[in-house]
């Protein structure tokens, strides 16, 4: 079987290369419907031979008083806690420049959107591969473009944004380190 073209075939797919993913959808786990949802968006592209999950990912550097700023923790939908401590970052769409995934990812996570958004013009580029913590048991490569960005408005504290509705997030909490 190559790589599924319906939710059907893919969970065939993770069948036949092994990976666990019945336990999908709960403790912070994204389910077998998102992930198909993100091949479909073109967000993630699967490889069989060995099953990897390719993502192109860009990360803000978003800096205030010398601090960056870092998503602490994620409360999930079922009210368990996931930490983080990572910067903001957003899955890239087929044909989208890094700065153009940068803006749509401050608008979505953060909720600032207009002009006084500034990407700078050029990005860092580096790769990992590791387990996939989103999807438990599945091998993934993520590209990451590191972008700095200055969003005005922004809290100096730590702060609280809502999750616009995938379902298994319900918050994000973000602070300065």
């Amino acid at each position: 079987m190559g790589v599924p073209g319906s939710p059907e075939q893919l969970r065939k797919w993770l069948d036949t290369h092994g990976i666990p993913y019945r336990s999908w959808g709960t403790q912070g786990a994204k389910s077998v419907d998102q992930l198909w949802d993100e091949i479909a968006a073109g967000e993630t592209v699967l490889e069989s031979e060995p099953p990897l999950r390719r993502v192109t990912v860009v990360t803000l550097r978003i800096l205030q008083s010398g601090k960056e700023l870092v998503e602490v923790a994620q409360l999930m939908a079922d009210g368990s806690w996931r930490p983080r401590n990572e910067a903001p970052a957003e899955k890239m769409k087929p044909g989208e420049t890094a700065s153009e995934t940068a803006r749509r990812c401050v608008a979505e996570e953060l909720g600032v959107e207009g002009p006084g958004v500034v990407v700078s013009a050029g990005s860092e580029r580096r790769v990992r591969r590791g387990p996939s913590p989103s999807y438990p048991g599945l091998t993934a490569e993520y590209v990451f473009h590191d972008v700095d960005v200055q969003v005005p408005g922004l809290s100096s504290w730590n702060f609280w944004t809502r999750e616009a509705g995938d379902g298994v997030v319900a918050g994000h909490l973000w602070g300065w380190r």
